[in-house]
């Protein structure tokens, strides 16, 4: 008996001992950071419906209202999977999209002629690093979206895309996007051209005061009679 209280005061003393020596644990340390369950989430209203882009989510929490050719500042919205909802007027768009923390991503309304004409939504999703360093100063990065519906028949090869005279892309499809592609910020001015496989000039535009370590998204949208084109930029 008495030799098996010995062993349990020497427990107790080593035990006491330990936490002297050793504290408590700090969890308030700089060098542990928090964890964030947010993404950012833009939304770009290409579809002409005559009504605002009306976006919500999770059963009519509000996200942004857009109109036709404007898009929204970046909305934060929790991570994780999100039921998401697009009213045009009497047409609406669902979708269940899983969204990654720290993710950023872009939803685009355009007309489907693959739906009977009504306005569809898509997503495309922004790469979060993009650079080969943790940053290179006096570039940018310019990426081209593809959503001309016309593609589906005038352009079912996809469309083309030159930078500054220089072929970047070939054969994007509707719904696609090609890129990042790197080039020099501030306020040198770059022709962007978007053609069809045949070479057809379809649009040009050009960009200007370039942001350093800015990134853009240039958006083709429209019938190939008169295409259209948007110039984001994102975070």
């Amino acid at each position: 008996m008495k030799r098996t209280g010995r062993t349990g005061l020497a427990v107790f003393l080593f035990v006491g001992l330990a936490v002297s020596m050793f504290g408590c644990l700090n969890v308030d340390q700089p060098n542990v950071p928090p964890t964030n369950f947010t993404s950012n989430v833009m939304f770009v209203d290409l579809a002409n419906t005559g009504t605002n882009m009306v976006a919500s989510y999770d059963g009519g929490i509000s996200a942004a209202t857009v109109t036709y050719g404007n898009h929204s500042a970046y909305v934060t919205m929790p991570a994780g999977s999100r039921r998401m909802k697009f009213v045009y007027g009497a047409t609406t768009d669902t979708m269940r999209q899983a969204f990654s923390s720290y993710g950023q991503y872009t939803y685009f309304s355009v007309f489907d002629p693959a739906n009977g004409d009504v306005a569809r939504t898509y997503l495309s999703e922004e790469q979060s690093y993009t650079f080969s360093s943790a940053g290179v100063p006096d570039t940018a990065l310019i990426r081209f979206i593809n959503l001309s519906t016309d593609t589906v028949s005038s352009f079912a090869s996809g469309m083309d895309f030159m930078l500054a005279g220089k072929s970047v892309a070939t054969g994007v499809t509707f719904g696609q996007a090609a890129g990042y592609f790197k080039v020099p910020a501030g306020n040198s001015n770059y022709e962007v051209f978007a053609t069809s496989t045949g070479d057809t000039l379809v649009n040009t535009t050009t960009l200007s005061s370039l942001a350093s370590q800015g990134r853009y998204s240039i958006v083709v949208y429209g019938n190939h009679a008169s295409i259209k084109k948007s110039v984001i930029q994102e975070h």
